[in-house]
């Protein structure tokens, strides 16, 4: 079973909204830092409540300075955190026995590698990534999170 008949809606928004923080940041390949700044619109928009320090616009500041993007010229690859938080959702949805892979499990793949953008730019505006992740992890083990999710 591929990804997309594995996603919820949700997530699928998330992807695009990556692509969409990618392109404004003038970025050619998308990175862990432009999939957390999509998981935390999706959040402003469902009221997750997870990423509500997270300052958009002094987040996509620190990205446009941190040189953190490619400006390649040609098609919007997935750096290699990128694709790795991506693996990381799938194996965390698989491991719960889960059949959708929702934007919990994506924001836990985001973070999963501290050496990574996300979490280095999360560290960089003051924010601690290790509530995030516990408040990813205790909204998972929620009864029922896999049927919200697959409704959402």
């Amino acid at each position: 079973m591929d990804l997309s008949s594995r996603q919820t809606a949700r997530a699928t928004r998330v992807f695009v909204r990556a692509e969409q923080e990618a392109a404004r940041s003038g970025d050619t390949r998308l990175g862990t830092a432009h999939l957390l700044l999509a998981v935390a619109r999706d959040e402003r928009d469902h009221g997750g409540g997870l990423l509500d320090g997270l300052d958009l616009g002094r987040a996509r500041a620190w990205l446009a300075a941190s040189g953190v993007g490619y400006r390649d010229p040609g098609y919007r690859p997935w750096r290699p955190g990128a694709v790795f938080a991506l693996a990381t959702a799938i194996r965390l949805a698989d491991e719960a026995a889960e059949p959708t892979v929702g934007v919990r499990h994506l924001l836990l793949g985001v973070l999963a590698d501290d050496a990574e953008d996300a979490p280095r730019l999360l560290r960089a505006l003051g924010l601690d990534v290790e509530p995030v992740v516990a408040g990813a992890r205790s909204d998972l083990a929620q009864p029922g999170t896999a049927a919200i999710a697959a409704r959402t």
